[in-house]
């Protein structure tokens, strides 16, 4: 990979990335005023449950971009890759998120719905990136 490409690479990821990120941030914010209108209280037990739509989400789409475009390609498919895979649905999903979800879970005194918790976010996120690898094929 050139100095040019390189860069290039970089760019694309950051903007996928923050995009990704973006939507991520929105789609809790969205889905906890959601969740306070309809409970009429802010319902921190959704959060855990968003985060684990966000990375279904980046899983599903994951797989889509890795059956169309790739993930060791070169050209403009690979950039592509760099955009949607590694950028996009990168910033979309979010581990360390998941992560102190479980941790706040137990802290509640959810042990049970911690370990479940964390046990559906692997699950459905390597379903998930199956579906769409299987959609996309």
């Amino acid at each position: 990979m050139s100095a040019g490409t390189v860069l290039l690479g970089t760019l694309l990821v950051g903007i996928g990335g923050g995009a990704g990120s973006a939507l991520r941030w929105w789609l809790r914010e969205v889905g906890m005023r959601l969740a306070a209108r309809r409970m009429n209280q802010g319902d921190v037990r959704m959060k855990p449950w968003l985060t684990l739509l966000a990375n279904a989400l980046a899983c599903f789409l994951l797989g889509i971009a890795v059956a169309r475009l790739g993930s060791a390609v070169s050209g403009a498919a690979e950039l592509g890759f760099l955009l949607v895979g590694i950028g996009f649905c990168g910033g979309l999903s979010t581990l360390s998120t998941a992560a102190m979800d479980v941790v706040d879970l137990i802290r509640r005194d959810s042990f049970a719905i911690s370990v479940g918790y964390f046990l559906l976010t692997i699950g459905i996120g390597m379903a998930a990136l199956w579906i769409g690898l299987v959609i996309a094929s």
